[in-house]
């Protein structure tokens, strides 16, 4: 999609949202795409943290996927043992013939969970062809520092300390490798606002450290092809009457011109409100994307972070810029777990429309959407946990 196009989508979708709610929902039609769009043999995702881990879990062969559970080790202590936070962080191998790619997709609330589990998973991350972070929220992003070797002196693991497995297996990423983001606002500092008035600090993470580390930074606000086999979804036009932003979330704005700067975090088209550096504004994350593989016979693998853009409008975006409509899979998380009964309703009414062969909600979707869709959609729902492997494709 050219820029100018991408923008004129953008300020149509959005035009209305601050004068009072979305517009009607409208679905694009999928087009040809202005890019090479990789196909592979298949794709293995590893959640490598996840909200929960559930040791019962089932696994197996599940029609034409296989879903691999991670055990409890025994005896306790012979090898780490996974553990869950509020965070999420995938492993994405996908081969093409000879040809295999390994990317880091997001990086957990902790670098101590997120090391101890690339070790119980025995995930190298040295072997990672590239990165992509979804958006700047810190239990994306909080185990990346570390990572790279970027932590300030004094907060390494400040969010809880280490692991054995951490601690004897210290883990660092090669200078080099790319981090695919959506926007400026990805480094960005980010708030929530609770309806008491209580501000929590969600974090920023430190562009310049990164790149001090080696890490080459692109903002890949239209879609754009990792490593050969992956392609991320661009900033996401918002399409649809049901799904917006959380009203509690906040940006930090900035000094004019900088890349906080408050003008850049309204949709395009919109009124702009004159901020002052300091204040928060609301969230509409617009550097938020979505990330998809396409499965030779099978279709499209759309995973998702956090949705915060909504995942059928990040559906219909990798649809649209794919020029494919077959879905083979939607994962991930789908920032449901907040959302009224009616939101969740019209959400599962429409991955109906959309019919996915599977649907593996994780993170932030939510106990409630899960009931639903195993009401719903029982044949399409793969329950998630930590450690889960699941491989589309021959």
């Amino acid at each position: 999609m050219r820029r100018r196009e991408f923008l004129v989508l953008g300020a149509a979708a959005t035009g209305t949202f601050l004068l009072g709610g979305w517009g009607q929902f409208r679905r694009p039609a999928a087009t040809a795409a202005q890019r090479s769009i990789p196909t592979v043999d298949q794709l293995i995702l590893t959640n490598v943290v996840d909200n929960v881990y559930d040791i019962f879990a089932r696994g197996g062969r599940l029609r034409d996927v296989t879903v691999q559970r991670t055990p409890l080790p025994y005896p306790t202590g012979s090898a780490p043992m996974l553990l869950a936070e509020h965070g999420l962080a995938y492993h994405l191998e996908s081969v093409r013939g000879q040809e295999r790619r390994e990317i880091l997709l997001d990086f957990a609330l902790t670098s101590s969970t997120l090391t101890n589990n690339y070790a119980a998973l025995t995930v190298d991350p040295a072997q990672a062809d590239a990165l992509i972070l979804s958006h700047g929220h810190s239990d994306h992003y909080g185990g990346l520092p570390d990572l790279v070797g970027a932590a300030p002196q004094g907060l390494t693991n400040h969010h809880a300390p280490a692991s054995p497995a951490a601690e004897a297996r210290p883990l660092r990423l090669p200078r080099g490798l790319t981090l695919y983001a959506g926007g400026e606002d990805t480094f960005c500092h980010r708030w929530v606002v609770t309806p008491d008035g209580q501000r929590l600090d969600y974090g920023q993470l430190d562009r310049g450290a990164l790149e001090a580390q080696g890490v080459r930074i692109v903002l890949a606000k239209e879609p754009t092809v990792v490593a050969g086999h992956a392609i991320t979804s661009g900033q996401i036009p918002r399409l649809t009457a049901f799904e917006s932003p959380p009203a509690s979330a906040r940006l930090e704005a900035g000094p004019p011109g900088s890349a906080c700067a408050a003008t850049l975090h309204f949709p395009p088209g919109t009124v702009q409100a004159e901020v002052a550096p300091g204040e928060l504004v609301q969230d509409f994350f617009w550097g938020e994307h979505a990330t998809a593989y396409h499965v030779k016979d099978r279709g499209l693998v759309v995973i998702s972070s956090c949705g915060h853009a909504g995942i059928i409008n990040s559906i219909w975006q990798l649809q649209k810029v794919t020029g494919i409509e077959r879905l083979h899979a939607v994962v991930g998380g789908w920032h449901l777990a907040p959302a009224p009964d009616e939101i969740v309703a019209r959400t599962v009414e429409a991955l109906k429309e959309l019919d996915p062969d599977y649907l593996i909600p994780m993170h932030c979707t939510g106990a409630n959407t899960i009931a639903a869709l195993q009401r719903e959609l029982p044949d399409k729902l793969i329950l998630p946990s930590t450690g889960t492997r699941i491989v589309f494709g021959a």
